[in-house]
């Protein structure tokens, strides 16, 4: 496990997906950051990283977000949103780049209020190709993801549970497929991955580089294996949220 940023600092030690839950309600409930405003900074961090990453070559890539039904495809969302603002601001026509969401479900399927505003959004967005499964074939989506020079993973997040079936467990399996041909993002943590105790189920993303938020999950430190360089960015969620949650307040 390689993690790039504030390895073993106090503040972003591992912490349970449910103490990532009760973090994030208080922050909205109590302190009235709202979960949009988490989503908006999570997705920016992305952004910014893929360009870190990248540099101006990121200019020329094909980059595809692959988003299910959850607030870890808004994530996703919003990451396409700012790469496409990046882009443009250089004065680059929208012919030279290629920026598509994979959307594995259908709109009225998609999950929270969160998502369904972002994904709203994006859908009018002219510089950002759009495929759901309500416009197109899963290998239709599929064959976009294996012409992709970047794939950002936002299929699932700390929330999953269960076997993986399709359309994820093929599609999953068709991102990996492109392990050293493309590069792997994973939102949050790799789709497929438990985020408390690290079990790799058959169908897991194995990912190049994984951003994750606010603190590091056990199961990155546990399933090291699939998540590649992990980074961990803080989204602007108040300390004191971790009050009574984390054992440090």
């Amino acid at each position: 496990m390689e993690i790039e940023e504030n390895k073993g600092v106090r503040g972003f030690e591992p912490i349970s997906s449910d103490q990532m839950y009760q973090i994030e309600n208080k922050g909205e409930s109590e302190y009235s950051m709202n979960k949009i405003l988490m989503m908006e900074n999570a997705g920016s961090r992305i952004a910014d990283f893929l360009v870190c990453e990248f540099g101006d070559k990121i200019l020329d890539k094909d980059i595809v977000a692959v988003c299910g039904k959850g607030n870890n495809g808004g994530d996703a969302l919003v990451a396409m949103r700012h790469l496409s603002g990046y882009v443009l601001s250089k004065g680059i026509s929208d012919k030279r780049f290629s920026l598509s969401v994979n959307l594995l479900c259908r709109p009225n399927e998609l999950k929270t209020s969160e998502v369904i505003s972002n994904w709203t959004i994006t859908k009018k967005i002219r510089s950002i190709n759009v495929l759901t499964l309500e416009s197109n074939t899963l290998a239709e989506i599929q064959e976009k993801i294996r012409k992709a020079d970047i794939i950002l993973d936002g299929i699932f997040g700390t929330g999953i549970k269960g076997n993986i079936d399709e359309p994820y467990s093929s599609t999953i399996d068709c991102i990996n497929n492109r392990k050293n041909n493309a590069y792997i993002l994973s939102v949050d943590i790799p789709s497929g991955l438990n985020p408390d105790t690290g079990e790799i189920k058959d169908n897991t993303i194995s990912a190049d580089a994984t951003v994750t938020f606010h603190r590091l999950k056990h199961g990155h430190v546990k399933g090291a294996s699939m998540a590649g360089k992990i980074v961990v960015k803080k989204i602007g969620i108040p300390f004191e949220t971790e009050e009574g949650v984390v054992n440090h307040c």
